[in-house]
C-alpha cells in the first residue's frame, strides 16, 4: 500500500480545478450581471424617468458610474482569465551559452553540488518540464508548465496569476471591491423596505444583491490589503509564504519602482488591464534576459562540498 502511495502523483488531481474553475467563471459573470440588474433596471433605471429633475439627474449619474465599474471589472476579469501569464520559451537557460548550461545540468546530479536554496536567484531546473526556468518562475501543476513570476493559481480566473496578468488580476480585485461597496450603498434603501413591511418593486432582489456583495466586499478587502503589501515589497504570494527568505529581499526596489514594474509608468494605463507592446517586451526581457549574479555565472564560482565536482 505504501509503495503505491509513495509514487502517487497527487498533482494529477489538480486538473479538476480547471473544470471547477469554468463553473466559477460563469458564477462570477452571473453575480456581476445580477448586481448590475439590481442597481440599474431594478431600482435606479426607473428613477431616471420619473420624479424631480434633480433625482433623475442623480440616478442617471449613479447608473453611468456603476455601469462603467461593471464594464471595467468584467474587462479586467476576462483579461486575467484569457491572457497567458507568461511561459518559459523552449530551450531557455540563464547561462552564457549552451555548453555551460549542459555542464551545470550535469554538475547538479552530484551530491556535493551545493547552492544556497534560500536565494531565489540561484540556477533552477524544473524536473517536470525538464528545462531550466528563470528566477521567480514556478511549475503550475494545473496548466502543466512553468509560469514566469508565478503568484498563484486562482480558481476564480481559471488561470495562473503571473508576470503578464498580475496587473489585470489586481485591477479586477480593486474594481470589484469598489463596485461591491457602491452596490451596497445604492441598494440599502430598497433593501430596508424588504424588512419594513412596505415591500417595493425590486426589494427582494436588492436584499439578495446586498448580501452577496457584502460577502465579496469583506473578503476582497483582505485580499487587497495582502496584495498591496506584496506589491509594495515586490513579492509574490509564493515568495511571501516560503519557509525561508533571504534578507534584504533582492527584488525590492522601493515602492515607486515596484509599483511601476507591475502597472507601468503611464498613469492612464494604471486603470486599464493591458500592456503596450513595448511594456510587454520590457517585462519579458526583465524576466528572461536577467542573468545570474556573478557568483552563479559559472560552476567555478559555485560552492561545492568536499572539493570540485568534476
Amino acid at each position: 500500500m505504501w509503495k503505491y502511495i509513495k509514487y502517487l502523483n497527487v498533482f494529477v488531481f489538480c486538473k479538476f480545478l480547471k473544470l471547477l474553475g469554468n463553473i466559477m467563471v460563469l458564477l462570477v459573470l452571473g453575480i456581476v450581471g445580477f448586481t448590475w440588474y439590481a442597481v440599474v433596471p431594478g431600482y435606479y433605471g426607473p428613477l431616471m424617468l420619473v420624479g424631480p429633475a434633480g433625482r433623475a439627474l442623480g440616478s442617471t449619474l449613479l447608473v453611468l458610474v456603476f455601469s462603467i465599474l461593471a464594464i471595467m471589472l468584467t474587462w479586467c476579469y476576462l483579461t486575467a482569465v484569457l491572457i497567458d501569464p507568461g511561459q518559459v520559451p523552449p530551450g531557455w537557460h540563464p547561462f552564457p551559452d549552451d555548453a555551460v548550461a549542459a555542464r551545470e545540468l550535469e554538475l547538479m546530479q552530484y551530491a556535493d553540488y551545493y547552492i544556497d536554496r534560500r536565494d531565489p536567484r540561484r540556477p533552477r531546473f524544473c524536473k517536470r518540464c525538464k528545462a531550466w526556468k528563470p528566477e521567480r518562475s514556478h511549475h503550475c501543476s494545473v496548466s502543466g508548465h512553468c509560469v514566469l513570476k508565478m503568484d498563484h493559481y486562482c480558481i476564480w480566473v481559471v488561470n495562473c496569476v503571473g508576470l503578464l496578468n498580475y496587473k489585470a488580476f489586481l485591477q479586477f480585485l480593486a474594481y470589484t471591491f469598489v463596485a461591491s461597496v457602491m452596490a451596497i450603498a445604492c441598494l440599502i434603501k430598497p433593501m430596508l423596505s424588504f424588512f419594513q413591511g412596505t415591500v417595493a418593486s425590486g426589494s427582494a432582489v436588492a436584499f439578495i444583491a446586498v448580501v452577496i456583495n457584502s460577502a465579496f466586499a469583506v473578503s476582497l478587502a483582505g485580499f487587497l490589503v495582502m496584495h498591496a503589501n506584496m506589491l509594495a515589497a515586490n513579492c509574490t504570494t509564493i515568495e511571501m509564504y516560503e519557509k525561508e527568505r533571504i534578507h534584504p529581499w533582492p527584488y525590492n526596489k522601493g515602492f515607486k519602482r515596484n509599483f511601476e514594474e507591475v502597472f507601468g509608468k503611464s498613469k492612464l494605463r494604471w486603470l486599464l488591464p493591458y500592456y503596450t507592446a513595448e511594456e510587454r517586451r520590457q517585462l519579458l526581457d526583465s524576466c528572461l534576459n536577467a542573468r545570474l549574479l556573478q557568483s552563479y555565472q559559472s560552476s567555478s564560482n559555485l560552492n561545492t562540498l568536499g572539493g570540485d565536482a568534476v
